[in-house]
């Protein structure tokens, strides 16, 4: 959103202020309260919007690391598997000597 980045906070409440006494002059409560209701329906959807990518960020977030860490896992595993294997054989060819010597 090219500028309001740039706003303090204190300038984010002027220009709200200003769009507001704006919005409302030469209107009467009536009117008022449709435009209020109106602005607020639409916060009410970007806030909604806003949530679900934050959602959707996060859940994607999460599965790349879970897949991450069951690749290293699968990984560790493998040489787990193969350092048994290997001390196996060993123990295999050292039985076989005793039985033979």
């Amino acid at each position: 959103m090219t500028g309001f980045e740039n706003l303090t906070p204190e300038d984010s409440l002027i220009l709200t202020n200003a769009i507001a006494i704006s919005l409302a002059k030469g209107k009467n409560a009536d009117e008022i309260n449709v435009i209020g209701n109106f602005l607020v329906g639409i916060g009410c959807l970007l806030l909604t919007i806003a949530s679900q990518q934050q959602y959707l960020t996060v859940l994607q977030e999460s599965r790349n690391s879970n897949s991450t860490q069951n690749n290293n896992n699968n990984s560790n595993n493998t040489n787990n598997n193969n350092n048994n294997n290997n001390n196996n054989a060993a123990k295999s060819t050292a039985a076989d000597d005793v039985i033979i010597g």
